[in-house]
């Protein structure tokens, strides 16, 4: 568990490809110390349509889907920990963001097959 969910504008991958994207997410993930790394699970939605401010921008946003119960100051940890790797990305006119999204901890469930 943590789920982190990647939307982008489909338009995104002419600068960059997913596993790229992919692979930044996961580590700073990873560096923000508060996940092992077999539990970080990380999924890419293109987003073909889509509307900015600025038409000539691409978007990238990361929702962190964690276990509720940390910090605001541990949830900063991680959000920015995901936001510096992006930062490291060689990209032109991209709006990058990053949420933490809390998960109810008592109604959550999983099982693997």
């Amino acid at each position: 568990m943590p789920n982190f969910v990647i939307e982008h504008s489909g338009s995104l991958t002419n600068q960059i490809d997913a596993d790229t994207i992919m692979d930044k997410v996961f580590a700073g993930a990873k560096n923000s110390g508060h996940f092992p790394p077999e539990a970080i699970k990380i999924r890419v939605e293109p987003r073909p349509e889509f509307r900015l401010h600025d038409t000539s921008k691409d978007f990238l946003h990361v929702s962190a889907h964690i276990l509720s119960g940390r910090t605001d100051e541990q949830k900063s940890e991680i959000s920015n920990s995901v936001l510096n790797e992006l930062k490291a990305l060689v990209l032109t006119s991209v709006f990058v963001s990053v949420e933490i999204v809390d998960i109810h901890r008592a109604s959550f469930v999983d099982h693997t097959f």
